[in-house]
């Protein structure tokens, strides 16, 4: 597969091996390919120097001629100047495309599928109250995380912030969704990923949330109106860990987006504000400095099924915060 990249800016770039310390991204209109012609073409008599070292000076040569390039926004902080590793873009990438961006370090974030984006019926007219009214709502192409956020993916984010880990029930840690999140912990996960990336992570909107959830259908659960068994983790729902604990993410077959747990297991924060019935708040996310209330959708592992339907919607009314042991996060990156 040929690749066309572009360099973050930094006064003295320097690497080895560039094919394996990669500092491009997917964008600028020349490619390692031509790169490597010009490398064969270069005068015999000049010294000699590797081929890494003059596709190198050849990218140097390409930023300089077009700045305009260079995403201001997505230069890492000053203690981050390393190479920065290659994140694909996901306006690159085609619509259920699967990829994961690479932190400093050089490991990998949470697996996100690229969603088309489009329009759709919201609400639910066979529902409670607050599922109302029926309206249609467009929505943007979007990224949004395969899985829950795991144990694992919070835990490195606690470690590198200082925070303390929360708490798992004695049920395991691994690969379950994390639990005991509150808002501010989402948002502080959200705002760190970014900066780790480069990229730009938040929680989804109501409407977002809903619209991956039903990955287009129009049924109380995206398979169906009937709950069935052991397609999700609820309280009624025939699976082993119903009314009992968190699954292991990724334990049930997923939607036509390729996005799992989206009914049961454990409720997910939006960044929506919560009113009883639709009126655009939906459509918003609300600043992370603001106490309103917040949208949670998805159900969890303790539901009764009529809990956990795709439409269903209810807020953070145990506290202020929010956290408790069926209440996790899934994010979405724009």
């Amino acid at each position: 597969m040929s690749l066309t990249w572009y360099l973050y800016e930094k006064n003295d770039i320097s690497v080895e091996q560039p094919s394996e310390y990669p500092f491009w991204k997917p964008q600028t209109p020349f490619k390692i390919s031509e790169f490597e012609e010009k490398v064969d073409e270069k005068p015999k008599t000049e010294k000699k120097v590797s081929a890494e070292e003059r596709v190198r000076q050849l990218v140097v040569e390409e930023i300089r001629k077009a700045p305009f390039l260079l995403p201001i926004e997505a230069i890492k902080t000053e203690e981050n100047w390393e190479v920065n590793e290659l994140n694909y873009n996901y306006n690159y990438k085609e619509v259920g495309d699967i990829f994961r961006d690479r932190l400093v370090d050089g490991t990998l974030g949470p697996e996100m599928v690229v969603i088309q984006g489009g329009r759709f019926r919201m609400g639910y007219i066979q529902g409670d109250d607050n599922d109302k009214p029926v309206h249609e709502v467009s929505v943007s192409r979007f990224a949004m995380g395969r899985y829950e956020v795991t144990f694992d993916e919070y835990d490195k984010f606690a470690e590198a912030t200082g925070r303390d880990k929360p708490d798992d029930e004695g049920w395991g840690r691994g690969n379950r969704p994390v639990i005991y999140v509150s808002k501010y912990d989402a948002i502080a996960y959200a705002e760190w990923l970014s900066r780790e990336t480069g990229e730009s992570y938040r929680l989804p909107t109501e409407a977002e949330w809903e619209y991956a959830a039903r990955a287009g259908t129009e049924t109380k659960y995206w398979w169906g109106n009937e709950i069935g068994s052991n397609r999700a983790n609820c309280d009624g729902c025939g699976s082993p860990w119903d009314n009992e604990e968190t699954a292991p993410v990724g334990s049930f077959p997923p939607n036509s987006f390729d996005l799992y747990d989206m009914v049961g297991n454990v409720r997910e924060w939006t960044c929506s504000k919560y009113e009883e019935e639709f009126n655009g708040e939906e459509q918003q996310c609300l600043s992370k400095y603001d106490n309103s209330i917040r949208v949670i959708r998805g159900g969890a592992w303790y539901d009764l099924p009529v809990k956990v339907g795709v439409t269903h919607r209810t807020w953070n009314w145990w506290s202020s915060e929010g956290d408790i042991n069926f209440l996790g996060i899934r994010l979405v990156r724009m």
